[in-house]
C-alpha cells in the first residue's frame, strides 16, 4: 500500500494541531486525526450550543481554540474528525472508524498527540450517580455552557479545581465546599514556578478573589473519602488529612479528579520507550529535544507523552511537526533550526509553570494501600478491592494475570481508569500496565464492517480435486 500522506498527526488538541499545521507549512502531506467532532482536544473544546459560543469568544482557552480551527480551515491539513484510532502498526499503518466506517492511512512519519486520562483515587461511593470527573465538568462546560447539579461540592488537588469552581460561579453554582489535599504551604511552594507564566498567575489570582467574594470553603489539607446516597448522591464524607476528623456535607453533585496520567495506549503499542515518571503522571515517553521517539520515524508532543499541560504542549507541538519535515527532507537544518527557535524559547519558561502545577496534581499514590476492601477499583466490571486482594492471594503477580482472574481491565474503558490503581494496591516494582493490544479502544463490529451485501464477500475458487 502507498503512503497516503508524508505524516500522520493523531490528535487535534494544542499539541497534534500546532504539530499538523507546522509539517503543513514545511510542505508535507499532512493528515490530522481526531475522536472529537472538531479540533480543540480537551482544554480547547469547541463550542456546541449558542450560549457556549458566546462565553468562548471572551474566554482565553475559547478564544485559542477557536484560532487553532481557523488556522486548520485555512490550511492543507486533511482533517478527519470524528474518528476512532483502534491501531496503528510499523510504516505506519493507522486504523480508524469514521462516519463512513473503516478507514486505513500510511505514512512513513507518525506523531501521536494523545492527550490525557483522568484519575480519581477510588474512594467507596465514588460510583454513585451524581459523581462526575473535574475533566468532565471542564468539558460540559466548554462545550454546553452548563454544569449539573445544583449543591455541588468540587475536591481533588491541582489548579483544575480553582478553574471548575470559579466556572461554576460564573454560571450561578455557587459551591457547598472546595475540597483540597494540598495546604497552603503546597501553593506557596508552587508559586515560585506559577510566575513563570505571568498572564497565568493573574488569571489563578483573579479566580481566586472571585471565590472569596463569594465566600465559598476551602476545606485544605482535605480529601472525599466516602459519598452516598440511595438511588442518587446525597452526602460526601470529608476527612482532614492531618488530623483525621471527619465532616459530612449534603450534596447532590460531586466533581472530583485526582490528576492525569498519559493517553499513551499507541505509544506502548508501537514500542516507544519509556520511563517512569510520577510528575508527568506516572510514566513519560522518552524523547529527544526535537521530540523523536526511540522509534525511527515516531514523534510524540502533549500530555500523551506525559503530563505538562496546554501551553506546553503547543511548543511540543511546533517542534514535533518541524522535525517531521526536517526528517523528511522539507526543511534544512539550518531552516529547522531558525523555525523551532521560538518555540524551544517558549517551552523552557512553560515547563517551569507545568512542573509547579505538576507537583500539585501528583496522584496520592500511597493512599492506594489503606483502600476499603469493599471499594470499587474497577468500575466497569464491578472489581472491588477484596477481590484483587483473592486474586493476589491464588497466585496473580502481574497486572495480565490480575485481568485474567478477576476481569478488571476487560470493560469498556480497557483498564485506562482502574489499571494503575490496582497496580498500585499490587505494588508492582515492574511494568504497571496490562500488555498493550489492538483495539485500543472499544470497537462495534457493525461499525467496524459497515454496510455490505452477501454479493461483497469474495469467495475463492473451490480448491481442484
Amino acid at each position: 500500500m502507498n503512503a497516503s500522506h508524508d505524516v500522520i498527526v493523531i490528535g487535534a488538541g494544542p499539541a497534534g494541531g500546532e504539530a499538523a499545521l507546522a509539517a503543513s507549512d514545511a510542505g508535507l502531506r499532512v493528515a490530522l486525526i481526531d475522536e472529537g467532532p472538531a479540533p480543540g482536544g480537551q482544554v480547547w473544546r469547541a463550542p456546541r450550543t449558542v450560549q457556549a459560543q458566546v462565553a468562548a469568544a471572551t474566554d482565553a482557552d475559547g478564544r485559542q481554540g477557536q484560532a487553532l480551527r481557523k488556522r486548520l480551515r485555512e490550511s492543507s491539513v486533511d482533517l478527519l474528525a470524528g474518528a476512532e484510532v483502534w491501531d496503528a502498526g510499523p510504516g505506519f499503518l493507522v486504523q480508524c472508524l469514521a462516519e463512513q466506517g473503516n478507514r486505513e492511512l500510511q505514512a512513513p512519519r507518525l506523531i501521536l498527540a494523545t492527550g490525557a486520562i483522568e484519575r480519581v483515587l477510588p474512594f467507596p461511593g465514588w460510583t454513585t450517580p451524581g459523581v462526575f470527573g473535574l475533566a468532565a465538568a471542564t468539558a460540559i462546560m466548554k462545550a454546553e455552557k452548563i454544569l449539573p447539579g445544583k449543591e455541588i461540592v468540587i475536591a481533588g488537588q491541582g489548579p483544575l479545581l480553582i478553574a471548575v469552581a470559579a466556572k461554576a460561579l460564573e454560571l450561578g453554582l455557587r459551591p457547598r465546599a472546595i475540597v483540597d489535599r494540598a495546604g497552603r504551604g503546597d501553593w506557596l511552594r508552587a508559586a515560585s514556578g506559577f510566575v513563570a507564566l505571568p498572564m497565568m498567575l493573574t488569571r489563578g489570582a483573579q479566580w481566586m478573589a472571585r471565590l472569596a467574594a463569594a465566600r465559598v470553603p476551602i476545606l485544605r489539607q482535605s480529601a472525599i473519602v466516602a459519598a452516598g446516597g440511595d438511588p442518587v448522591l446525597g452526602r460526601v464524607t470529608v476527612r482532614h488529612l492531618p488530623s483525621g476528623r471527619q465532616t459530612e456535607i449534603a450534596a447532590d453533585t460531586l466533581y472530583i479528579g485526582n490528576g492525569l496520567t498519559p493517553a499513551d495506549e499507541l505509544h506502548r503499542l508501537l514500542g516507544a520507550a519509556q520511563t517512569r515518571d510520577r510528575l508527568r503522571g506516572g510514566y513519560r515517553t522518552e524523547v529527544d529535544p526535537d521530540q523523536r521517539t526511540s522509534v525511527p520515524g515516531l514523534y510524540a508532543a502533549g500530555d500523551g507523552a506525559g503530563v505538562h499541560g496546554a501551553l506546553p504542549s503547543v511548543y511540543q507541538g511546533q517542534i514535533a511537526g518541524l522535525a517531521a519535515a526536517r526528517d523528511h527532507g522539507a526543511l534544512s537544518a539550518e531552516a529547522f533550526a531558525a523555525r523551532s527557535r521560538s518555540a524551544r524559547r517558549r517551552l523552557t519558561r512553560a515547563r517551569r509553570f507545568a512542573d509547579a502545577s505538576c507537583r500539585l496534581m501528583a496522584f496520592p499514590e500511597d493512599d492506594l494501600a489503606h483502600m476499603p476492601s469493599d471499594c470499587v477499583v474497577c468500575r466497569c466490571e464491578d472489581v472491588r478491592r477484596s477481590d484483587i486482594d483473592a486474586a493476589v492471594a491464588a497466585g496473580a503477580a502481574d497486572m495480565n494475570q490480575l485481568k485474567h482472574f478477576t476481569r478488571l481491565g476487560m470493560g469498556p474503558c480497557q483498564g485506562r481508569m482502574c489499571g494503575l490503581n490496582a497496580a498500585g494496591i499490587l505494588a508492582l516494582e515492574g511494568d504497571l500496565r496490562f500488555t498493550p493490544r489492538a483495539p485500543v479502544r472499544p470497537v462495534s463490529m457493525d461499525r467496524l464492517i459497515g454496510e455490505f451485501d452477501y454479493s461483497d464477500i469474495p469467495v475463492p475458487k473451490p480448491a481442484p480435486l
